[in-house]
């Protein structure tokens, strides 16, 4: 459909290249991740001696076809240029009616889950992949192509000099895991003080800091009820959906406010990208409930309203998630070109058909250009 303006989409996606991980991978890393090829021809990845199946296909060809909310339907990879290039990216921007996008990764979204404690090799790989991000699709190309490298808080030190880099090669957007913290002290939260460098130089930058769904760990606990103890997109999880669905989100979001990190940084703005949004109007309720007089600098629930964007399902109860959070920090997303995408990202607009045309063009573009473009 068209909206008469360019949107501006919270949730767009590639499709790794077989180099991702490997280009820039450092020499002696290499015998820790790697490709190997099965008996019936099926090219997997190897990463610390395990075969990563978070994606069944790992190499995407043949690929789902965006939007067909049927993940048997495929077709050739080499029919889709735009999902691994970024002019063809922008050549099929132009024909969605997409001004610019923040783009996510694919098949990297379960590593952390798969890596587990070793710390050091999950920070080379994600720095490898992320030099491959930057060559491959930059950090704002042509100011429509917003591609988050990834910052693991695994090495608080680590994450900072990632987030440099990033900073001094153009990045808008960076995204982080919304799970606990795994480090060389143990599981920590992410508003832990420890990661105070990463946030504040995210605060002066004005990144936009995205918390996308992926591997959050939180199947080590509901496996004991699911028999699920691992987390993967393309099986049955239904049951796992019941128990887990927003539970990592609000978690890290009531970490980060209740263990101060937003009045340490005032200026820090997040994002929620892909995990829904019952979750959101629940957290604000908690709040507004547990909250007491001088708890904190200002109160919870204000401090969620200021600092945070959520970007919904677009069959969500979007109704009760403007009334919850105001209609400025709710975010248009698609998720494509997922098979369980918005075929066509723009018709998101037809599930906002109870707001006024103001209220459409702020949740399709002008919340998310504030956020991206000086």
């Amino acid at each position: 459909m068209s909206l008469g303006y360019g949107m501006f989409d919270a949730d767009n996606h590639l499709y790794e290249a077989q180099d991702a991980f490997t280009r820039h991978l450092p020499e002696l890393r290499k015998r820790d991740v790697y490709w190997v090829t099965t008996e019936r021809g099926h090219k997997k990845l190897v990463v610390d001696r395990k075969i990563y199946d978070y994606i069944p296909n790992p190499t995407f060809d043949p690929v789902a076809v965006a939007g067909a909310l049927d993940r048997k339907m495929v077709e050739p990879l080499a029919t889709h240029p735009e999902y691994q290039n970024r002019d063809a990216r922008i050549h099929t921007f132009d024909q969605q009616e997409i001004e610019a996008a923040v783009l996510f990764p694919t098949l990297t979204n379960g590593l952390y889950e798969l890596i587990g404690d070793n710390i050091p090799l999950s920070l080379d790989v994600i720095w490898a992949y992320d030099r491959w991000l930057d060559d491959d699709w930059g950090f704002a190309y042509q100011d429509r192509i917003f591609a988050a490298p990834i910052v693991p808080l695994g090495d608080p030190d680590g994450a900072v000099a990632l987030v440099e880099w990033a900073i001094e090669r153009g990045a808008r957007a960076v995204n982080v895991s919304a799970a606990p913290a795994l480090t060389a002290v143990g599981y920590r939260s992410p508003g832990d003080p420890m990661f105070d460098g990463v946030w504040a130089r995210c605060a002066e930058a004005h990144l936009l800091v995205c918390a996308h769904a992926g591997s959050n760990g939180y199947n080590r606990y509901s496996g004991d009820i699911t028999g699920h103890h691992e987390q993967r997109p393309f099986e049955d999880h239904r049951l796992d959906v019941v128990i887990n669905q927003g539970r990592a989100i609000s978690d890290f979001f009531a970490g980060m406010i209740g263990l101060g990190v937003f009045a340490r940084f005032p200026e820090l703005r997040l994002a929620s990208v892909e995990n829904r949004s019952e979750w959101a109007p629940q957290l604000l309720r908690v709040l507004e409930r547990m909250y007491r007089p001088g708890d904190l600098v200002e109160h919870p629930a204000d401090t969620f309203r200021r600092c945070v964007w959520v970007t919904p399902h677009w069959e969500d109860d979007l109704d009760g998630l403007v009334d919850a959070l105001g209609a400025e920090h709710v975010l248009a997303g698609s998720d494509w070109p997922h098979y369980d995408s918005l075929a066509d990202p723009t018709s998101f607009a037809k599930y906002l058909d109870d707001f006024d045309a103001g209220v459409v063009r702020l949740i399709m573009r002008e919340n998310l250009r504030s956020l991206l473009v000086a």
